[in-house]
């Protein structure tokens, strides 16, 4: 079963989270938002734990499925960066397969899904 997950900064955007309901209903693929702000402020420790958990492992089987490094998700500084400002990543079976970042990418990529239904693994 695939399930989209949304990373954010409390509250998330309102295209995004609008978007991720309109396919939810249309294709019934299901969603959790994660949002990683402690008091809706930047939390290191929540970013650097999810980058692990969630994109670290599987880190080699991501880059072949998109084409990118999770290497994105950290700054130049060494900041974890999952949820700013905004990663999709989805989900099968609970393992991430696929996952894209930045606003535009991330907008852009929902659009699409709610058009066509077609998942891109």
């Amino acid at each position: 079963m695939y399930m989209l997950r949304y990373y954010c900064q409390e509250p998330g955007d309102k295209e995004i989270l609008n978007l991720l309901q309109q396919i939810k209903d249309k294709h019934q693929i299901p969603y959790e938002i994660m949002d990683l702000s402690t008091n809706g402020q930047y939390d290191r420790e929540k970013e650097k734990a999810t980058y692990e958990k969630d994109f670290k492992p599987q880190s080699k089987m991501l880059k072949r499925a998109t084409g990118k490094s999770i290497i994105k998700l950290r700054s130049q500084s060494g900041n974890y960066c999952v949820s700013l400002p905004g990663t999709i990543g989805l989900l099968k079976n609970g393992e991430m397969v696929w996952w894209t970042h930045m606003e535009k990418d991330v907008k852009e990529f929902l659009q699409n899904l709610l058009l066509t239904g077609s998942l891109p693994v």
